[in-house]
């Protein structure tokens, strides 16, 4: 290119979305640009730096030179913001194996219903529809799909409901999800629903114990530290674990099984002051994570400037006390499917909803974000495609584009669906 060229324009992706960009020329700030991306005017032998200030860090800057004597083409330029975008947190989303059909082996239907007889069209309880129909949870092919979506979307593990011989979900975790996991080569563990839903905690202990003996080692079973994680789930305000009875439960399962990284569900909101870590809680040694399901049972908020602030509180909490933090990411809730007289919504807002919880988690320092969830169909808190939505995986598409990867969904399975339930006004997206 010869000197005397016109130099071309750049384009830029904002490495910090929804922040402003202080861009200075050869030591000068000379605009703030607002945007997604950004089309700058280069020239030869010149310097620009961006800048942006997280309300929770110190500035972050990024140096494009342009030293070479030409200006760096659009590819390079976003080579280089793609390098500064800060570093996303690992996403765990919640799958739930409790479904089934009445119009497949079981007979029944279960969670999509409460009508359970062999109604070919009983009322839903949720207020979207699965794009593929309703499915059982120990079908292969849903199953697989599931997880390529997953796969597709930047969720790095599922993390399974899991309540042992009470319903379909402890024989769909170690027949049907873990076995396809392992095919995958995606990450799965337990989310213990029986750490807050048992009677008795021997029995608690045995079954924990157990089922980690048989699944822990399989590829598919999610370690951090080179050990099983186990999510142990807590109703935030009627928690049903204490300090003593989870070093019980610890002791037991870990003298069968080995050291367990325990991911514990412990959160407060003592007279709505706002959300917090049990002092007590957190000086418990063999609790490496804590974290909590939703804001929706504990505090009911969801925009992003209500959330940033409890959740920079429960990081630095956390953080000071030497443990790591997982926060909830939601893209919305709503239960009047089942309960009409007693509901609650989060509006989804056309994403705008799970964009803000994620960037709140990532704001605050989270070391993990928790999706609630994948597949929770009752509490409407999907990200799974829905057949309701004008777009069916437009929650899919955010996670990924979160992530800086680009959604590309895998084939529907086949056959694609089972035969549909009434409609049940289904939500907007």
């Amino acid at each position: 290119m010869e000197a005397s060229e016109p130099e071309p324009d750049g384009m830029l992706v904002n490495p910090w979305p929804g922040r402003r960009v202080d861009l200075t020329r050869n030591g000068r700030k000379v605009e703030t640009i607002v945007g997604d991306r950004f089309t700058l005017k280069t020239a030869a032998h010149e310097e620009l730096d961006i800048s942006a200030n997280s309300r929770n860090a110190s500035a972050m800057n990024l140096r494009l030179a342009m030293l070479t004597g030409f200006a760096l083409g659009m590819t390079a330029l976003e080579a280089a913001t793609a390098e500064a975008r800060p570093r996303r947190p690992d996403v765990w989303a919640v799958y739930y194996a409790w479904y089934e059909t009445a119009t497949g082996s079981h007979g029944r239907w279960t969670q999509w219903s409460a009508d359970q007889r062999a109604n070919p069209s009983p009322k839903p309880k949720s207020k979207a529809e699965p794009l593929i129909g309703y499915y059982d949870s120990d079908n292969p092919d849903a199953v697989r799909w599931h997880v390529r979506l997953a796969k597709a979307a930047g969720i790095e593990a599922f993390l399974v409901s899991w309540w042992g011989g009470a319903n379909i979900s402890g024989a769909a975790f170690e027949k049907t999800i873990l076995p396809v996991a392992a095919e995958e080569k995606f990450k799965v563990a337990l989310c213990s629903e029986l750490a807050q839903f048992h009677h008795d905690l021997k029995t608690l202990t045995q079954q924990t114990a157990e089922v980690l003996r048989r699944t822990k080692d399989s590829p598919a079973y999610l370690r951090v530290d080179g050990k099983p994680l186990v999510y142990l789930y807590q109703v935030p305000f009627d928690p049903k674990l204490t300090p003593q009875t989870f070093a019980e439960l610890r002791h037991g399962v870990e003298a069968e099984v080995g050291p367990v990284y325990w991911m514990m569900d412990k959160v407060t909101n003592v007279g709505d002051r706002g959300l917090d870590f049990p002092a007590e809680w957190l000086r418990i040694p063999e609790i490496p994570m804590f974290g909590f399901y939703g804001t929706f049972s504990v505090k009911r908020i969801w925009k992003y400037d209500d959330l940033v602030p409890h959740y920079t509180r429960l990081v630095r909490q956390a953080h000071a006390a030497g443990k790591k933090v997982f926060l909830p990411a939601h893209p919305g809730h709503d239960n009047r499917g089942f309960r009409p007289d007693d509901f609650f919504v989060i509006p989804r807002d056309d994403g705008a909803t799970l964009r803000g919880y994620l960037r709140a988690a990532t704001d605050a320092g989270a070391d993990a974000v928790l999706l609630t969830s994948f597949n929770e169909w009752p509490e409407t808190t999907i990200v799974e495609p829905s057949s309701s939505w004008p777009d069916p995986y437009l929650y899919l598409k955010i996670l990924a584009d979160w992530k800086g990867m680009t959604f590309i969904p895998p084939p529907l399975p086949e056959p694609r669906a089972v035969k549909k339930a009434v409609s049940n006004q289904p939500e907007g997206p």
